[in-house]
């Protein structure tokens, strides 16, 4: 049996199939669609607006600043372990589902004002980082995080599912781990790479399998949903 595949009628379900639930039981991976989706949408609007933050802008250009002074190495470990807290956190219900909302929209003004400051546009900012792999890591990640948030109260509110699905929010955070890596490792990269224009998109030669592998493993860590 695959990882994860286990009957849900083992706990007496009979419940119908919709979008959300497969035999009455909630489905992760379209949890995560939709937070996904939700999450890029936001990025992508909020970061299009007209809007001017300097506290904002500076603490963007003073974090660049920090990371990008080290090697690639050391950029690696800063990113990663920067985004392995708010993943980490992120998982926390009530907290999680909180705190990654905030973050989805201070993030997206951050570009909105460092586009005011250079007078470009956000959506052109916003473009720029959408072309790069690290991206198509990250932000799934904090979507997966927040959606074993959400699943994990939905566990607890239903009796007798916590034993049998709790094992997938353990699976769900070390996968984030894991492709928060992967994802801190292209974004240094990129940065090394940045200065050379468009070759940085050769770093997708690389990206596509490992995406593609990691696609494959979260369909495997959820197939009790097919």
């Amino acid at each position: 049996m695959s990882v994860g595949a286990r009957d849900p009628f083992a706990v007496g379900n009979t419940g119908k199939n919709s979008f959300f639930f497969h035999r009455g039981i909630l489905m992760m991976r379209r949890l995560f669609l939709v937070t996904f989706i939700t999450e890029m949408v936001l990025f992508g609007v909020l970061s299009s607006i007209n809007y001017h933050n300097a506290m904002l802008a500076q603490s963007l250009a003073t974090e660049r600043s920090q990371i990008t002074s080290g090697n690639v190495f050391s950029m690696t470990i800063e990113i990663f372990s920067h985004n392995l807290l708010i993943g980490t956190v992120e998982f926390i219900p009530v907290v999680g589902p909180l705190l990654f909302s905030i973050s989805t929209v201070v993030t997206s003004l951050t570009v909105a004002s460092e586009a005011f400051v250079y007078h470009t546009s956000g959506f052109l900012i916003f473009s720029s980082l959408v072309i790069l792999p690290h991206t198509w890591l990250e932000l799934p990640s904090y979507a997966i995080a927040v959606s074993a948030s959400i699943y994990l109260i939905y566990l607890l509110s239903r009796r007798g599912l916590l034993s049998l699905y709790g094992h997938k929010i353990v699976y769900m955070y070390l996968f984030v781990v894991l492709e928060l890596v992967i994802a801190a490792t292209f974004e240094s990269t990129e940065i090394v790479l940045q200065s050379k224009g468009l070759i940085v998109l050769l770093t997708w030669v690389a990206a596509a399998p490992v995406i593609y592998l990691l696609i494959l493993l979260f369909r495997k860590l959820n197939a009790d949903e097919y």
